[in-house]
């Protein structure tokens, strides 16, 4: 079983226009479809489509809270939240016609530290029964910058394997406790090692420095070009085969939710890559954010290579 922790959970509406979004007008929707979301929730949906059993925990509060169990419920995701005071948050993606996605994200509200101190004690509990752990997003207000460290660390000591997905400053105070995946882009590999990192080679290069810190798997997304990953096993490069995208949102998340199968199911790391990269390729051919169609992604994979190029 993989755990999936979402601190930041939220309430994902997918508006879709008939038209193109106009700034200061009234734009009608044409349909709105409700699912729930935080990054973490998003990899949940991927583990389950890829076969594997999940459960999923974090925060959940109020009315918005409700609602995400009952979401969750629908897709058949078993769940354990710690329920806080405050409500959920909700973050809209507003879909054109043209493929144009705006994103609309809300903050999240204040979480207080005994929360925290509840969220880790449930997860101590849970460790012995799970093989892989991702923890995703952002950490909500209130909650200290070592959320994370705090929760990588309950992880290692259980002996399981923990993939990390955050940016900026989460991102940045978590490097020390080690997760076993990390998935930067460019920019976030450039603030991580404090030197610009825009070329192809120094991305490269950048990947093996930090593997060499003791993060067993460093993933960089190259966008459209692909994704690079740094493990033990050397440097790779996979490449996804060239798609028309209907709707990218959720992809990373997919991506996170493969990567923990991969381990789960004991893969080596270049096929981790590959068959997250083909999830993660499916996710965009679907018009719903963060799922994707199994018989698709097997597809791609046939379709999708990895090469050493270190």
């Amino acid at each position: 079983m993989i755990l999936t922790i979402t601190l930041n959970t939220s309430i994902d509406k997918a508006y879709r226009l008939d038209g193109l979004l106009v700034r200061g007008s009234v734009m009608r929707v044409a349909s709105c479809s409700d699912s729930a979301g935080g990054k973490g929730l998003n990899v949940s949906r991927s583990i389950k489509t890829c076969g594997e059993e999940v459960l999923a925990t974090g925060f959940v509060g109020g009315n918005n809270g409700q609602l995400l169990c009952e979401l969750l419920d629908s897709d058949g995701i078993p769940h354990e939240f710690v329920v806080v005071e405050n409500e959920t948050r909700c973050c809209i993606n507003v879909l054109e016609p043209d493929g144009c996605s705006t994103e609309f994200l809300e903050a999240g509200r204040e979480i207080h530290e005994d929360s925290l101190a509840q969220l880790e004690a449930r997860v101590s509990a849970l460790l012995p029964l799970v093989d892989v752990v991702t923890i995703s997003g952002s950490i909500p207000p209130g909650l200290p910058a070592t959320s994370y460290v705090r929760l990588i660390s309950l992880a290692h000591a259980e002996g399981k394997p923990c993939i990390l997905d955050t940016s900026g400053t989460a991102l940045m105070d978590s490097l020390e406790a080690l997760p076993t995946v990390i998935k930067p882009n460019a920019d976030e590999i450039s603030q991580i090692l404090g030197k610009t990192t825009g070329t192809y080679d120094e991305l490269l290069q950048a990947a093996r420095e930090l593997h060499t810190t003791g993060i067993a798997q460093v993933v960089i997304s190259l966008g459209g070009k692909g994704a690079l990953m740094a493990c033990d096993e050397g440097i790779f490069h996979g490449t996804a085969p060239n798609i028309d995208v209907v709707n990218p949102v959720g992809a990373g998340d997919t991506m996170v939710g493969a990567l923990a199968v991969g381990i789960s199911r004991k893969l080596s790391a270049p096929e981790q890559l590959r068959f997250a990269m083909a999830c993660a390729t499916a996710n965009c051919l679907s018009a719903y954010t963060g799922r994707f169609e199994k018989e698709v992604a097997n597809r791609l994979l046939e379709q999708t290579t990895v090469e050493q190029v270190f």
